[in-house]
């Protein structure tokens, strides 16, 4: 009869222990794809700023920045025109503190 409950005994704990590792390994495939998630989402926010800067220095002269050669901001105005629209948008919202909160946080 020892000899008959040893076997189950070494096969429940074989099971816990494969039950346990496979939670482990689901908790590591989680956290690998939350650290990604907050890697890209910080990496997307800084083109974001990065293409909001570079439409500032091709249309500063809107606001008194010295701009470049007037014929490379015209070869480059269809490319940008979403761009142009968030621009307008933002400057059409300026003092509201509601708006502003709102485009930090992400695109209307």
């Amino acid at each position: 009869m020892i000899k008959r409950l040893l076997p189950t005994k070494l096969k429940n704990k074989m099971n816990l222990l494969k039950k346990l590792i496979i939670n482990i390994k689901g908790f590591i495939v989680g956290f690998h794809e939350a650290s990604l998630h907050k890697a890209t989402s910080q990496i997307e926010y800084e083109v974001s700023e990065m293409e909001n800067v570079f439409t500032l220095m091709l249309f500063g002269s809107a606001i008194g920045f010295p701009s470049p050669p007037v014929f490379v901001c015209l070869e480059l105005i269809p490319f940008m025109e979403e761009d142009i629209e968030k621009m307008f948008l933002r400057a059409s919202q300026t003092g509201n503190g509601l708006s502003e909160l709102a485009s930090v946080m992400g695109e209307p």
